[in-house]
């Protein structure tokens, strides 16, 4: 089971030693409010799925551990440490705390939304413009609600082929690909660890 925090205020929480010797990475999920960043969350997690949407207010974090092996054939552990950051125009400022230093952000679209789509370039820039550097994973969420589907899959390849990132199609209901989409993570963060610095949690 992992652990789960609420409305939690400040980034450095969870930095305390907690007897993991391992790498730990702090990775933000971004995207306009209902594109289903808790669900992904909640499904990478705990796998489950609560049909009632909550909004998030202000941030909350979960941690797990995920295990791969690297390159040379070793077998690696890595801690994500995932803030989900509530999508309200009012958390702006707050975001940029938690987008600061992070190693990698997951950027989330709902594909039965297409103004969550057309706000893309602006949660990448915001990101951008705090960490440079950090790895960006695109999720195109809620392919399952396949009759609503309004943004087809070639808009969310140009992102990809723009943002240099990977591309996911996800649905957080049934799991599709939400596995995934958090080892790409884990393993992209790992093997970019000597580029960049180790933030706290």
């Amino acid at each position: 089971m992992a652990e789960r925090t609420n409305e939690v205020l400040d980034p450095s929480v969870g930095a305390a030693p907690d007897g993991f010797d391992g790498f730990k990475f702090r990775i933000v999920l971004l995207g306009e409010a209902t594109v289903g960043k808790t669900s992904l969350l909640r499904r990478f997690t705990d796998n489950v799925f609560d049909e009632e949407y909550k909004q998030t207010i202000g941030t909350t974090f979960s941690t797990k551990d995920v295990e791969f092996v690297d390159d040379d054939g070793e077998v690696r552990l890595v801690r994500l440490v995932i803030w989900d950051m509530g999508g309200q125009a009012t958390y702006k400022e707050l975001r940029r705390q938690y987008m600061k230093g992070a190693s990698a952000a997951i950027i989330v679209y709902d594909v039965t939304q297409p103004e969550t789509f057309m706000a893309m370039n602006n949660w990448y820039e915001s990101l951008r413009e705090v960490s440079p550097d950090a790895l960006v994973v695109i999720c195109a969420n809620k392919i399952d609600l396949e009759g609503q589907r309004m943004v087809p899959q070639q808009p969310g390849e140009m992102l990809r082929d723009w943002y240099q990132a990977p591309y996911y199609e996800t649905s957080a209901k049934t799991g599709d690909r939400v596995q995934e989409v958090f080892l790409t993570v884990a393993q992209g963060v790992f093997k970019n660890r000597n580029d960049m610095s180790q933030p706290q949690m």
